[in-house]
């Protein structure tokens, strides 16, 4: 299954100069608001060379950072940007919903911004949202253009801010598992690419995930530990979520052999927020947990997946 990490498309550091990275997710949003960007953009000839990156790069809409900036992101705008970015993939621009009160408003919003992207732009991916019957209806209208490729978004807050096996968390494995059925092709679960997930997706069969943790978790002194964790490696004083890292989790890292560990040192993980970010960039994409060692609720949840049929 392919992991691709979202980034700056100006930030530090870029791991894909330090090992091999199988995908890259930008933000359209990022382009649209910043003018030098997208100048610079234009004249390298796109992101692939703008970045110095031959892999896959998605090109998210940025429509949830722009809902979140109670900005409204205009379809002539977004098309711009797609056609001069030139990336491999291009998600239609969606409208999540939190409650049923302005869904159907958003869900037609949603399938005519697939429809008008789907004439002018190639390799465009069509978005479903939670509940399953929006789900549903959405794919319903989409199956009509045969996109090759599907991807399911708004999971994040029903996966991971539910605790134990919460019904919000089977809800989101079931959405996961009737897609897969409906939708014979490839299938992208936005998001949902912490190492901790990644073994259900795959249970599932979905094509590819994404993720931002590995720079999340670096900013706030973490880094991510092989079927343990997170652990707290900076000197500076942590608000919250503080486990310290121990010698064994230390013995847990050694054994992968991670080559960001032998470049950069214990010392340089704790000081710096690029060393940390390029370890968990690795571990994400490297060291996802072995579905035989999940711990706690994931790997309840990873039996419950393996017991859906797709």
């Amino acid at each position: 299954m392919l992991i691709a990490l979202g980034t700056p498309l100006k930030g530090r550091p870029r791991p894909w100069e330090h090992f091999e990275f199988p995908a890259i997710m930008a933000n359209a949003y990022e382009i649209i608001k910043k003018e030098k960007l997208r100048q610079e953009i234009k004249a390298k000839g796109g992101l692939h060379r703008f970045l110095k990156y031959d892999g896959i790069i998605f090109l998210d809409s940025g429509g949830f950072q722009a809902m979140a900036h109670g900005i409204d992101i205009k379809l002539k705008s977004l098309i711009e940007v797609y056609n001069f970015a030139k990336a491999d993939y291009y998600f239609s621009l969606d409208y999540p919903s939190s409650s049923a009160r302005n869904s159907e408003k958003k869900i037609a919003r949603t399938i005519s911004n697939y429809k008008e992207l789907k004439k002018v732009v190639g390799q465009v991916i069509p978005i479903v949202h939670p509940k399953i019957e929006r789900a549903i209806r959405e794919y319903e209208a989409y199956e009509t253009y045969d996109p090759p490729y599907i991807a399911i978004g708004g999971l994040v807050p029903l996966m991971m801010t539910s605790k134990g096996i919460s019904s919000g968390r089977k809800m989101a494995i079931d959405l996961i598992a009737e897609m897969k059925k409906r939708h014979n092709s490839y299938l992208h679960v936005m998001g949902l690419g912490a190492p901790t997930v990644t073994p259900i997706l795959k249970v599932l069969k979905c094509t590819s995930t994404d993720s931002t943790a590995w720079r999340v978790k670096a900013a706030h002194g973490k880094i991510m530990i092989p079927n343990r964790g997170e652990r707290y490696v900076s000197k500076k004083r942590a608000r919250f979520g503080v486990v310290s890292i121990s010698e064994e989790d230390k013995g847990a890292i050694e054994k992968t052999r991670c080559p960001i560990l032998k470049e950069c040192g214990w010392d340089n993980l704790e000081k710096s927020f690029e060393a940390r970010a390029l370890l968990n960039a690795w571990v994400t994409l490297y060291c996802a947990e072995a579905t035989a060692q999940l711990n706690g609720p994931f790997s309840t949840l990873l039996e419950y997946a393996r017991n859906i049929n797709v």
